[in-house]
């Protein structure tokens, strides 16, 4: 269920960062993330969706094939 939420400058950078330290992680692997799901991350650090969203939408993503 996608919204906006209100969250803090604060918020939105920790998020940033959380978001771009898994996306190094997995570049290590050689794993290239499709631009649909870092989509949904950058909705996700805007306040789009809250953390528990963010996972489902993002599992659902990659269940149907992203």
């Amino acid at each position: 269920m996608k919204g906006t939420y209100m969250i803090t400058q604060e918020e939105q950078q920790k998020r940033r960062k959380a978001i771009e330290s898994a996306k190094a992680s997995v570049e290590l692997e050689r794993i290239i993330i499709p631009s649909e799901l870092m989509k949904i991350a950058e909705d996700f650090i805007e306040g789009k969706y809250t953390r528990e969203e963010f996972t489902q939408v993002y599992i659902d993503t990659v269940k149907n094939g992203a």
